[in-house]
């Protein structure tokens, strides 16, 4: 193990139930326990949805964790014996597995290597901090579950129309950022308050067109089917997954050869028996899901997750340093985790708004900055 001075304790932010969050001092920094750890000093950590859901026992897969930040940015200060791409010093990013201790609320996170991204110098914390768990699972729905293309370093080689709903929220911008970088057209966009945002991603030229859920179940319906000019659909990426979404997309898609991820499980009864059904979820990229729960659906890779991750946050990281892919719209909120209480709230809430990351300094909070 090789690993740089670090502190015996640090500060850890604890979000509870009801979501409000603790501050809880002389927590033992995490240790180096696997050959593939990594241990990283967090500079900025970002709120998730998940965040909030996670310890109300909102989400069916994972285990309640009181530090459940996963997005994290920062450099590494110990690595695994079997850590070989990354050394201490390395700026990073980082999503660290969902559930699992020692998280990005937090002085010190723990990591494994394959969900790693090394980080080029011009590439600012703030912007790095918003592609991880957003940019994991985009590259889990298109090239994981539907296999759009055999990867986002394999083009679409003709026309194939894909509708993304929810194109506006982290998941679904990151979703149309990628399919444009596999060169998959037409993008049919469902959207709602981010029109505008999304406008900026797609590129009208090759067909690619946004929807507008805000006009209601039957205009959505008819605006995809109308977009489609006749073509057939056969893969869809929900990244909502509430309210009528898969229902609209199981209007939509062929009922032969149609694909369709949804992000949250279980399966949807509602969503017809001839159309493929998986479920994104971020957890496969450590373990085998079906370990947790058998009984809710395909729920992601069943092998190689790691190798996936490993891939996928090596392309991305290369791909965020040339400017090919951009991170995610991100405000930065002052306070560090004393913040993240009230970044939560307003996410519980619906307040946030999606086309826009909160994002926390570490060192900002209170208590880290009478200490320094």
């Amino acid at each position: 193990m090789t690993t740089s001075a670090v502190p015996k304790t640090m500060i850890e932010a604890h979000v509870s139930p009801e979501t409000t969050v603790s501050l809880i001092h002389d927590v033992p920094v995490p240790r180096i326990t696997s050959p593939t750890h990594i241990l990283i000093r967090v500079v900025v950590c970002g709120c998730n949805p998940k965040d909030w859901k996670m310890p109300a026992g909102a989400l069916t897969t994972i285990h309640a964790t009181p530090n459940s930040g996963d997005d994290l940015a920062g450099t590494v200060v110990a690595v695994g014996s079997s850590v070989h791409e990354f050394r201490v010093g390395d700026r990073v990013a980082a999503l660290h597995e969902p559930g699992a201790p020692h998280g990005a609320f937090a002085e010190y996170a723990l990591v494994n290597d394959s969900a790693c991204i090394k980080l080029a110098d011009h590439v600012s914390f703030e912007e790095a901090v918003t592609l991880p768990m957003v940019g994991f699972m985009a590259c889990l729905g298109l090239f994981g579950m539907l296999k759009i293309t055999p990867g986002l370093w394999m083009p679409a080689r003709e026309e194939m129309p894909f509708v993304i709903y929810g194109a506006a929220s982290g998941v679904g911008a990151m979703a149309v950022k990628l399919a444009m970088l596999a060169e998959v057209h037409p993008l049919i966009c469902v959207a709602g308050e981010g029109v505008e945002f999304v406008e900026g991603l797609i590129d009208r030229s090759k067909g690619d067109t946004i929807v507008n859920y805000k006009n209601g179940d039957e205009a959505v319906v008819r605006g995809m089917k109308e977009a489609l000019k006749g073509r057939k659909l056969e893969y869809a990426f929900d990244c909502i997954t509430a309210h009528s979404s898969y229902i609209n997309l199981s209007q939509v898609l062929d009922h032969q050869t149609g694909k369709i991820s949804i992000v949250l499980p279980p399966a949807r009864p509602e969503i017809p028996g001839t159309i493929e059904q998986t479920c994104t979820m971020a957890g496969s990229l450590w373990k085998d899901p079906t370990t947790v729960r058998s009984d809710i659906g395909n729920l992601g890779l069943t092998k190689g997750g790691p190798d996936f991750a490993a891939a996928y946050g090596r392309t991305m990281g290369r791909m965020l340093a040339d400017g090919r892919l951009k991170p995610h719209q991100h405000v930065v909120v002052e306070g560090g985790l004393g913040a993240l209480e009230g970044c939560l709230q307003k996410i519980k809430r619906g307040e946030a708004n999606a086309t826009r990351k909160f994002v926390l300094r570490v060192r900002e909070t209170p208590a880290l900055r009478e200490r320094s």
